[in-house]
């Protein structure tokens, strides 16, 4: 049963829930655990996904490509790409509604692609934090 304190990202067909997530940051916190741990951890998970991202995307002038990037959140990995100086991101990986240009899901591809190191890559890593601060 998803609680309150747990997490759920939706992203197109892609979603994850993250049970007891809310509750870990609370028990790290009172533990004295800094939270940037969990931030570098949901950076380094994001890393997963852009790298993998950055060999599928459809390359002309390189732009895009070089604008994945992953985020840092102390409860979620984000992954970016585009920007005001790329604005035809979005174009690219959902097409537009009329079919002049078709989707290139690079995102959404690289996500499901390397779902399994994601979630090994999570596990270790929160096992890690809980080794160091003594909680495991």
């Amino acid at each position: 049963m998803v609680e309150a304190a747990d997490h759920t990202y939706t992203g197109g067909p892609v979603k994850v829930t993250v049970k007891g997530l809310g509750r870990l940051n609370r028990a790290l916190a009172r533990a004295g655990v800094d939270a940037q741990n969990m931030r570098d951890l949901m950076h380094e998970i994001g890393m997963i996904a852009v790298r993998d991202a950055q060999g599928r995307v459809p390359v002309d002038s390189g732009r895009l490509r070089e604008s994945i990037r992953s985020g840092r959140g102390k409860t979620k990995a984000v992954v970016r790409a585009g920007g005001a100086r790329i604005p035809y991101a979005g174009v690219i990986h959902y097409g537009t509604p009329d079919n002049a240009y078709q989707p290139s899901p690079f995102l959404l591809t690289a996500i499901q692609a390397q779902r399994g190191a994601i979630l090994n890559r999570f596990n270790q890593g929160v096992g890690d934090i809980l080794a160091g601060a003594e909680l495991k």
